[in-house]
C-alpha cells in the first residue's frame, strides 16, 4: 500500500501527545525520560518538527535544527506499520522545498544511510563516539 495520497504534512507541537511514540525509534537507547528530554530540546525557536499525518494519526516526523545556511536533520522516524510507503521521503521533500538554497546535513547509521543516498545526499562514513560506524550525509540545494 502506498500512503502518499492520504498524507498531510504539517508542523507538530512538542506538546502533541502522539509525538513520543513516533520519535522513539529515532533516539538511541530511548528510555521514557530520554524521549521527553529530546522532545524538550525542540522548544528552541531554531528547532522544529514536521509531521506526516494520515487522517488524525501522526505516522512520521522529521525534526531539524536550522541556522541561516545549514539545516541539520536531528531525527526522522516513521511508525513501523507505515514504513516503506514513501512517508520519510515526503517529509524530506518538504524540507527540501522549504529550505532551497541551504545545505542539509544529517548523521545516520548503516541501517538508514541508503535512504539519504537515494535522496541525493553525499554520505561519508566515520567512527562514532562508541566505536560504531556512522555516516555524515549532506545535500546542497
Amino acid at each position: 500500500m502506498n500512503a502518499e495520497n492520504k498524507i498531510t504534512i504539517k508542523s507538530v507541537s512538542i506538546d502533541d501527545a502522539r509525538l513520543p511514540a513516533v520519535i522513539h525509534d529515532a533516539i538511541g537507547n530511548p528510555s521514557p525520560d530520554k524521549v521527553l528530554e529530546v522532545i524538550g530540546s525542540y522548544k528552541n525557536s531554531d528547532h522544529s518538527i514536521t509531521g506526516a499525518f494520515i487522517g488524525n494519526i501522526l505516522v512520521g516526523i522529521l525534526g531539524l535544527y536550522k541556522t541561516s545556511e545549514v539545516i541539520t536533520i536531528r531525527h526522522i522516524s516513521v511508525l513501523q506499520d507505515f514504513q516503506k510507503q514513501g512517508i520519510g521521503t515526503l517529509l524530506l521533500e518538504e524540507v527540501k522545498k522549504q529550505y532551497k538554497g541551504c545545505k542539509i546535513v544529517a548523521e545516520t547509521d548503516t541501517e538508514s544511510v541508503d535512504f539519504y543516498a537515494k535522496s541525493g545526499f553525499t554520505c561519508h562514513e566515520f567512527k562514532g563516539p562508541y566505536g560504531n560506524l556512522r555516516y555524515e550525509c549532506e545535500l546542497n540545494l
